[in-house]
């Protein structure tokens, strides 16, 4: 029992130590790369490069363990890298994270256009349901149209805390990751 205390508190202890590494908000994303090849697409859209999915999906799944709204700055060590390399993966890595910050701008918009709808679709529902009682619609057709009321409140709810948080957690994420500043090594 003592020694499941004891890692218990070197656990605790660790942990403390973690978060005070992290209280400055700052961190740091170190990445190396051989070749720019390996970071930029060989195709342009619009006359601009973008970074290819493998290393997207690494930045994000690196980018999954810092918070949303704290700053850091990407460390590229790049050995023997021209300056004209360093531009191009540099402003690939803004262009796929603008790309994804309009993405999920219009997603944010659709989900607030739906949650509106909802919530409109909800109360045409309820005040069909006063109507129907107030005229003595049968039992079984006022449960039909209060099933229908919560179907309608549940989605504008699932619309506005679920999916929004998650879409605002995304949108946070990208922004911040496009006012990041990129250092080569």
């Amino acid at each position: 029992m003592k020694k499941l205390i004891n890692l218990f508190k070197n656990k605790t202890k660790f942990a403390k130590k973690e978060t005070k590494k992290k209280k400055n908000n700052k961190s740091s994303i170190v990445v190396e790369v051989g070749d720019k090849s390996e970071v930029i697409t060989p195709y342009l859209v619009d006359g601009k490069s973008s970074i290819n999915l493998e290393f997207a999906n690494l930045l994000n799944n690196i980018g999954k363990t810092i918070k949303p709204k704290q700053n850091f700055t990407f460390n590229i060590k790049a050995n023997k890298w021209k300056d004209e390399d360093k531009f191009d993966v540099a402003s690939a890595i803004k262009n796929y994270y603008h790309n994804s910050l309009v993405q999920m701008d219009r997603k944010l918009k659709y989900n607030l256009k739906l949650f509106w709808i909802m919530v409109f679709l909800s109360l045409l529902s309820v005040s069909i349901l006063f109507i129907a009682d107030y005229f003595g619609a049968p039992f079984i057709l006022k449960e039909v149209i209060d099933i229908v009321v919560w179907g309608f409140v549940w989605e504008s709810v699932d619309l506005a805390t679920f999916q929004r948080s998650f879409y605002q957690h995304e949108y946070d994420f990208n922004k911040a990751v496009y006012n990041t500043k990129i250092i080569f090594e």
